[in-house]
């Protein structure tokens, strides 16, 4: 929700040196106890909301999940989805801007004076050197409800001090919320730069497979002016509430509505394009892929979802990279829970290592597939499996879990 209140226009004005918690400290340290106080009523009031904004996003990020392992997704689906999740992520902003509203009603133009002096000094690279107002408050909460009123308190200094250039601040890659690369760089230990990896990757594709990504951007950049329109009209009828004013919450579902479907459409575009190259990508090119994304993902956590089944699906992904119904570089895995080692018709090209496990061990068992896929050339030397493997116990179990559903 940063970017609805000005934060991320603000870090990047101050040249990414800003830090979301010494801003946080900061701004804590200049509120009242009823201020801040409101801030931590916050937290509770803004769970619901936030629930319905990880459901439905969820949602859409299971629908492109589906679109990898060939499930049919329909593009009016996936539209529709894009619409729900932009209305609720619009009304947990309603939430958090009525909150900030109330608060901002009640600062006295001294604290006005030190947030404006806070931002200010961020913005000139002195934000380090800046004293706190007053002693640092003390606030006895869990590690993640600290973590929550970090990321509010620092919201409300960039929505408090700014203006609406700060606020319609967005980047044309947002859609990449939807296709894992946040998740990707947070696993790295925020190693990965964008710009890199998008140099690896354009450096294996062919000329035609730059060209289908590059037409993609090219029609998202155009999408996108229309998107920053609808979103600043979003932007504008949450910011009535800094002058005590009242927002309109129907405003607010048909503008979300509006944006979450621009966004969806934006994620569409660039899924289809996606899919399209990942369907003439050569064996090798698919193999240096996964290369790749382990090489940024060795020593990388994550946040699993509860359901076995449905990280196995996420993982599954991957596989289906080279594993799909229509590949030929690879045999398929349907009902491959129990069934017989090398022994898929449709699949001529075996390896003579695996051929030969297949005499000393009939089919495939849970217990033998995580072992394969915790290292395919450890259990068979010599295999043609290029993927390296999964360390993590938790996600070898998974992945068994979503194959033995593929019946």
């Amino acid at each position: 929700m940063a970017n609805y209140f000005g934060f991320v226009g603000l870090r990047v004005a101050s040249g990414h040196s800003l830090s979301r918690s010494q801003v946080a400290k900061q701004t804590l340290s200049v509120l009242d106890v009823q201020q801040r106080h409101a801030l931590i009523s916050l937290l509770e009031h803004q769970k619901a909301p936030f629930d319905q904004v990880v459901e439905s996003r969820f949602a859409m990020n299971r629908a492109l999940d589906g679109l990898l392992i060939g499930e049919r997704v329909s593009e009016e689906h996936f539209l529709t989805l894009g619409q729900r999740y932009g209305q609720h992520e619009a009304q947990l902003g309603e939430v958090i801007a009525e909150a900030f509203g109330k608060i901002i009603q009640t600062l006295t133009t001294e604290q006005k004076q030190q947030l404006d002096a806070i931002r200010h000094a961020h913005l000139n690279g002195k934000g380090q050197e800046l004293a706190l107002g007053h002693p640092k408050p003390k606030i006895k909460l869990n590690k993640d409800d600290k973590k929550e009123l970090t990321n509010l308190a620092a919201r409300l200094l960039s929505w408090s001090t700014g203006n609406e250039a700060f606020n319609d601040f967005e980047v044309v890659g947002k859609p990449s919320q939807h296709f894992g690369f946040v998740s990707l760089r947070i696993s790295s230990n925020h190693g990965i730069k964008r710009g890199q990896v998008s140099k690896e990757v354009m450096s294996l594709l062919t000329e035609d497979q730059r060209k289908i990504l590059k037409d993609a951007a090219q029609s998202n950049i155009a999408e996108f002016n229309h998107f920053l329109e609808q979103r600043g009209s979003l932007m504008r009828t949450l910011e009535v509430a800094q002058k005590g004013q009242a927002i309109e919450s129907e405003n607010v579902i048909r503008y979300g509505r509006d944006v979450g479907e621009l966004e969806a459409n934006m994620t569409w575009q660039q899924a289809m394009a996606m899919l399209t190259v990942r369907s003439s990508l050569t064996d090798e090119q698919s193999q240096s892929l996964l290369r790749i994304r382990n090489k940024y993902t060795a020593s990388g956590g994550k946040n699993l979802p509860k359901n076995s089944v449905e990280r196995g699906r996420q993982l599954y992904s991957q596989c289906s990279l080279c594993h799909s119904s229509r590949s030929i570089s690879a045999p398929n895995l349907d009902a491959i829970v129990g069934r017989k080692v090398a022994s898929d018709e449709s699949f001529n090209n075996y390896s003579t290592a695996i051929v030969d496990f297949s005499d000393k061990h009939d089919t495939w068992t849970e217990s033998l597939l995580k072992q394969f896929i915790a290292s395919p050339k450890a259990l068979i030397p010599g295999t043609y499996m290029g993927f390296t493997g999964l360390q993590d116990t938790k996600d070898q179990q998974a992945l068994v879990d979503y194959l033995n559903s593929l019946k």
